[in-house]
């Protein structure tokens, strides 16, 4: 009797990879009592704790923000003076609403790590508004950080990652598929609300 069909081993095999799961993790996971650790925390019968692969490094106050439509030249008054395709397709044209006063947190990625774990650690902390991500960047032009933010654009849930291009004198921005294989550098910084 077959537990999952073709396409369920599929789709578990692609969540594998993008959780940057390897050969031997899934070796160790399906010998011994790991396994049926993992089913009683499936069946919610049991809890993870979870440590932290993140280190509050500081909060930065961003003021509150009006709803505007996001445009090339709203980026560029931030200081964006280069982004991606997907960036420019998800976010330029885009509603965004007005947000209160916020204090964000930025947070050192402590080891190399895929979008999911990241995710998973902030829960409903990770996501900031576009013009969060905006404002953050016009306070910090020039900063030799390389950051990461999770903002949804037109279709879900991106993250962009943000560096200073120095001989551009401008930020650099990509959007990336939370779902895909890429992964980040340890000692990058997270940007997610408190």
């Amino acid at each position: 009797m077959a537990i999952m069909t073709s396409r369920q081993a599929s789709e578990l095999d692609f969540a594998f990879e993008r959780n940057g799961w390897t050969a031997e993790d899934v070796k160790k996971v399906s010998g011994g009592k790991l396994l049926a650790l993992f089913l009683l925390v499936v069946r919610e019968r049991a809890e993870v704790v979870v440590k932290s692969i993140l280190t509050l490094l500081r909060t930065v106050r961003v003021s509150a923000q009006p709803t505007i439509t996001a445009s090339e030249e709203y980026f560029n008054e931030a200081g964006v003076v280069l982004a991606n395709d997907t960036f420019q397709t998800e976010f330029y044209g885009l509603e965004v609403l007005a947000t209160e006063e916020a204090e964000l947190a930025v947070r050192k990625l402590e080891e190399e790590s895929f979008d999911a774990p990241i995710l998973a650690e902030l829960r409903d902390k990770a996501e900031i508004s576009a013009s969060q991500f905006r404002a953050f960047l016009a306070a910090n032009r020039e900063s030799r950080e390389w950051f990461i933010f999770y903002l949804s654009g037109r279709n879900g849930l991106w993250a962009v990652d943000a560096r200073w291009l120095v001989d551009d004198g401008g930020w650099g921005v990509i959007a990336d598929s939370v779902a895909g294989p890429l992964g980040w550098y340890q000692g990058v910084h997270v940007v997610s609300q408190v």
